[in-house]
């Protein structure tokens, strides 16, 4: 019995990690895509942040860090670090980090 607690409680916390990961990927496309439309990095952390936050409930804990950088001057690059619900304890490894870059977008008008 306690090697099937066992099991399910580690089933619970994969899954939950695996959420974790989601809502991080998630939360970096967006403020990435902020700041491949807007230029505005300031605007694309906040962003970033206010959809981590409601992306991640419940399943992302506080002390979520989002960081958009400029990258040779024409990509952007977002990350996200934050920290997955812990349901075992003493199972390392619920650190959670995702990385989005792309290019920033330009109007260019018909010739």
């Amino acid at each position: 019995m306690p090697l099937l607690l066992f099991v399910i409680f580690v089933t619970v916390q994969a899954a939950l990690l695996f959420l974790g990961n989601q809502a991080a990927s998630a939360a970096a496309r967006e403020a990435a895509r902020v700041a491949r439309t807007s230029h505005d990095l300031g605007a694309a952390e906040a962003r970033g942040h206010a959809y981590a936050e409601e992306v991640g409930r419940g399943v992302l804990e506080k002390g979520i860090t989002v960081r958009v950088t400029a990258v040779n001057g024409d990509e952007v690059r977002a990350e996200v670090d934050a920290h997955g619900i812990q349901v075992v304890p003493g199972i390392p490894g619920l650190h959670i980090h995702q990385v989005v870059q792309g290019p920033v977008e330009e109007f260019r008008p018909d010739l």
